[in-house]
């Protein structure tokens, strides 16, 4: 039987607001409590999942301590070789290089006296044993290694500035990013050089994504709007509009774009809208739109508990929520019924949910699950929640049953003579 609350993975030592799957085995959190002089730390840490007779389990396998600034938000893609990222820290957009690398003990000892933090882990069963120059045996291991690349400022409100998101396009060729001074700003990377930027809201721009093909942006907004833009110029394409009927007023918090039957040619957009006056029965809403029309196509409430992260899976299946109460929710993304709920998974507020990729490399680890979902907050937790996969039993079996159990009885019967 699952537990309760989820799979509980790991308890870093800060609180937690990023976190982005690598690949199937590998998954990265980072976080920290900022400038603060509290002793608590600002890092990035990279966690190797494992399946063991107790189920799947966790190894912290790197950290890269990340200075007096604590990663806020984050991107990430990976190129065939390397991954990426690219962070909001403060007013400052920082990129880095996270490559795979393969040490021996010794050298993950060294590394740690250099600073380069790994946590050391156990026997990678991806690797195997090779002989050194005296003939003894010594296991090799997998970890990674973080290189800042970059860093460029890409907020100037007047309190200091913050970057509240960032995205890469889908071709890895451009960063973009939007703040707490409302404009939105596009980036060549990895040069990190300004292409455009536009005024986009009145109030910080809470959300944003990129469409599947690339060429349009969206954007939600603290000033109760939501906007699509041009990417190739930054151009106002419509203003996105909530047609739900209410007797109270809403605004946008969160968005993202989900492909329609894994074809990046279809796709839907999703939203998260909240309401601007909360009380204890105000519903919060996921809503699907027609990402051509941008028309309204469904909402559903996701109940009276006000939602503070929002994912959607990579084959845009499932839409994964996390509340301000700390509860956990996984809902399918066409018809917005809700498949899984953990009241309370944390103990505080969800600061971040992401999927783990659907593939067979992943049901190694993880068995035989419909989804894989990470959620992480700022109680210093990583949670895993997971689905068994449904029946593929079909209904017209079990009318072929019926009609068979119905059959033998009657004929059971008239031999009886009954």
């Amino acid at each position: 039987m699952a537990p309760s609350k989820g799979v509980l993975l790991a308890h870093t030592d800060f609180p937690l607001y990023v976190v982005r799957p690598l690949d199937e085995r590998h998954f990265l959190v980072a976080g920290g409590g900022g400038q603060a002089k509290t002793g608590i730390s600002n890092a990035i840490e990279i966690y190797e999942l494992k399946s063991t007779k107790d189920g799947v389990k966790s190894t912290n396998i790197c950290r890269h301590d990340t200075g007096s600034r604590a990663v806020m938000n984050c991107a990430s893609y990976y190129d065939g070789r390397h991954h990426h990222l690219a962070t909001g820290e403060d007013e400052l957009c920082h990129t880095y290089s996270v490559k795979y690398k393969v040490v021996s003990p010794v050298e993950s000892e060294k590394d740690q006296q250099d600073g380069v933090k790994h946590r050391k882990p156990e026997k990678s069963t991806s690797l195997k044993d090779v002989t050194n120059i005296n003939g003894d045996t010594a296991s090799k291991q997998l970890t990674f290694q973080i290189e800042e690349k970059g860093s460029v400022v890409t907020d100037f409100s007047g309190d200091g500035g913050f970057q509240k998101c960032v995205r890469f396009s889908p071709l890895m060729t451009h960063l973009v990013t939007g703040g707490a001074d409302g404009y939105l700003r596009f980036w060549k990377y990895p040069e990190l050089e300004k292409v455009w930027e536009v005024y986009a809201h009145k109030h910080e721009i809470d959300d944003l994504d990129f469409s599947p093909d690339g060429s349009k942006i969206i954007t939600v907004s603290r000033d109760k709007n939501a906007s699509l833009w041009g990417a190739n110029n930054g151009k106002k394409i419509s203003d996105i509009f909530w047609t739900q009927k209410s007797s109270e007023l809403y605004r946008f918090r969160a968005c993202r774009y989900g492909l329609i039957e894994g074809k990046k040619d279809k796709f839907n957009f999703y939203t998260v809208n909240i309401p601007v006056t909360r009380s204890a029965k105000s519903h919060c809403y996921i809503g699907l739109w027609d990402s051509s029309k941008y028309l309204l196509k469904k909402a559903a409430s996701v109940g009276t508990e006000v939602v503070s992260a929002f994912a959607v899976s990579n084959e845009g299946i499932y839409l994964g929520v996390g509340s301000i109460s700390g509860s956990v929710s996984v809902y399918v993304s066409f018809s917005l019924q809700r498949l899984y709920h953990v009241k309370e998974a944390h103990s505080i507020f969800v600061t971040n949910v992401e999927f783990m990729p659907c593939s067979e490399a992943m049901k190694v680890i993880t068995g035989n699950q419909d989804f894989n979902l990470l959620s992480i907050s700022a109680d210093n937790t990583i949670r895993l929640h997971q689905c068994p996969e449904r029946s593929s039993f079909h209904p017209i079996w079990l009318l072929i049953a019926l009609v068979f159990v119905l059959y033998a009885m009657f004929y059971l019967m008239s031999e009886m003579g009954l």
